[in-house]
């Protein structure tokens, strides 16, 4: 690691619109090896695939994940102070995303159950950590692609415990998942669905052994997927592969990606082991549900405008604001991930959402467009692909308090300054 000797304050703005404040060594200009805290992120991740507390019990004592992420924050400050790395805020996502934290602490203070506002306000704060240690920690295009080997080799153990359940008949109204944060189908289906796109753009330029490894661990995603029986995930895996294809602009990779959606079809007709399948909707109490929960969260931000009914807590208004004539067998969070911040924070809270989320698909497709570096166009190109895919499934979901929309993102802005300092 380089000395601390002669170290100084320097502030430094990037083309790219990420400032920073950077404590510069004159007498190095390299690290050799990746710090401690990219190790931390790296363990942290797995530990949040893995959701040990729930496969081993014993260990919720000690909080493993809460443990990694402390001391990597610990680290992160000490590498800073004595250094060893650049701390990058960035511009405008970063303060984007400080704002939408602002918005969710004042909906705390109207909320109709302070409490839960409380309690959600702690998880996004969480989330948005892990963003900023991604957009620090993952500073090289090698530290990059560890990441996102991390979270598609990850992506397996859900994927992997999901398919376990469905064969072990352990579902839900037909419905197989896993544990913990992996516990509701939806967001099971809506989590894998974002790695197809990185998996695929990771194996461009490997060779032949990884390319097979990627599409098996894809195909098991798929799997997956399938036997959650999710139509808002079957929607965004269509809308990913879709995208895939015609980015690639190969005739070839276009049929056989039409042919797998025929045989996906056929497969989920003869099948879908579910309740409800895309026919019938009128009918649907479950898509009723869905646009009744969106409804009222219109509903919600037309009473609170300013501030919405507080940061997760839709659950607790949708009782004031369900039809009468809907059949609901309890309280429902807003199903859409675009009226879920608006009814819940409010105009202040879904502006900067709703931005933090938009300026990372535009500088994802502008690495994607960018040549001078091929390698990370194309983790540009997954990324943005990904990111579309939490957009496509969170219109049926409320995902806005789930980690991997900020996962995805603190990898846009780390490519971002990749790209900017290459």
């Amino acid at each position: 690691m380089p000395s601390d000797s002669g170290s100084r304050v320097e502030p430094l703005f990037y083309g790219s619109g990420i400032s920073q404040i950077r404590f510069t060594e004159q007498s190095a200009t390299a690290t050799t090896g990746a710090p401690v805290s990219y190790w931390l992120l790296l363990t942290f991740l797995f530990l949040l695939y893995a959701n040990l507390p729930f496969v081993l019990p014993a260990t919720e004592v000690v909080r493993p994940a809460a443990v990694v992420a402390g001391a990597a924050l610990v680290m992160l400050l000490v590498e800073t102070m004595f250094g060893r790395r650049t701390l990058s805020f960035a511009w405008p996502e970063g303060t984007l995303l400080l704002g939408f934290v602002g918005a969710a602490a004042l909906s705390c203070l109207t909320a109709l159950w302070p409490r839960q506002a409380a309690e959600s306000l702690s998880d996004l704060v969480k989330m948005a950590l892990v963003y900023f240690f991604i957009a620090n920690c993952a500073n090289t295009e090698r530290r990059l692609r560890g990441v996102m080997w991390t979270i598609v080799i990850c992506g397996l153990i859900p994927a992997a415990g999901t398919l376990q359940h469905y064969l072990q008949g352990n579902l839900t109204e037909g419905r197989a998942s896993w544990l913990g944060i992996f516990a509701n189908p939806n967001e099971v289906a809506y989590s894998l669905v974002i790695l197809v796109p990185i998996a695929a753009f990771l194996a461009t330029g490997l060779g032949l052994f990884p390319r097979l490894a990627l599409l098996g661990i894809s195909i098991v995603y798929i799997g997956a997927i399938f036997v959650t029986f999710s139509r808002g995930g079957l929607v965004g895996l269509a809308a990913v592969v879709g995208l895939y294809a015609w980015r690639k602009r190969s005739i070839w990779l276009q049929a056989v990606l039409v042919a797998l959606v025929a045989a996906g079809l056929v497969l989920g007709g003869k099948y879908w082991s579910r309740g409800e399948d895309f026919s019938g909707l009128n009918g649907d109490v479950s898509f009723r549900q869905r646009l009744a929960t969106s409804a009222a969260g219109l509903a919600m931000f037309a009473d609170h405008p300013l501030l919405g009914v507080g940061l997760g807590c839709s659950v607790i208004a949708w009782p004031l604001y369900a039809p009468n004539d809907l059949y609901s067998r309890g309280a429902l969070v807003t199903h859409n991930t675009v009226i879920q911040p608006l009814g819940e924070t409010g105009i202040l809270g879904f502006i900067p959402f709703a931005l933090f989320v938009g300026f990372g698909i535009y500088y994802a497709r502008k690495l994607a467009l960018d040549k001078s570096r091929r390698s990370m166009a194309n983790l540009g190109a997954g990324l943005e692909i990904a990111v579309w895919g939490f957009v496509v499934c969170g219109l049926s979901g409320g995902y806005v308090l789930t980690w991997f929309p900020y996962i995805l993102l603190g990898m846009v802005s780390s490519a971002r300054r990749v790209q900017g300092e290459g």
